[in-house]
């Protein structure tokens, strides 16, 4: 199953073509692409984050950045992205730090999950895929 969810980013500095934030907090419910879900501490596995690409609202075909590192913490995984020179890339961070687009959203193919008992998914292992800029965050 592949799944995205999302939360608002931090911080877009034009000047760096940076953007940072929660890429997905540990613990709290958010609504995706398959409903209600709840990603457990420790739930995603990332790789090799070097190679995770930034996409615009989780279209393959749309990539604007890459990142350039990933801090997991008790309470969510951050990331930190940089911005492609492009002109799309451009007009993407323009957006994010006008608050236009203002969602990290990570796309992560499930490995485990279980419903509970008010049907909210809880994810306890998955791979991270992609992370995506979006105009509206789960959260």
């Amino acid at each position: 199953m592949h799944l995205t969810f999302s939360a608002p980013i931090q911080a877009a500095d034009a000047g760096r073509r940076i953007i940072s934030g929660v890429v997905v907090p540990f613990g709290k419910v958010g609504h995706t692409n398959v409903g209600a879900v709840i990603f457990e501490r420790g739930s995603i596995a990332i790789h090799d984050g070097t190679k995770i690409k930034l996409l615009a609202q989780h279209e393959p075909t749309n990539p604007i950045g890459r990142a350039q590192s990933f801090q997991t913490t008790d309470d969510a995984i951050y990331g930190q992205f940089k911005i492609s020179a492009s002109q799309k890339g451009s007009d993407y961070l323009i957006m994010a730090s006008e608050g236009l687009i203002d969602g990290l959203s990570v796309g992560v193919d499930v490995i485990a999950s279980a419903p509970d008992h008010e049907g909210v998914l809880h994810v306890q292992k998955a791979v991270l895929k992609e992370v995506s800029l979006v105009e509206t965050p789960a959260f």
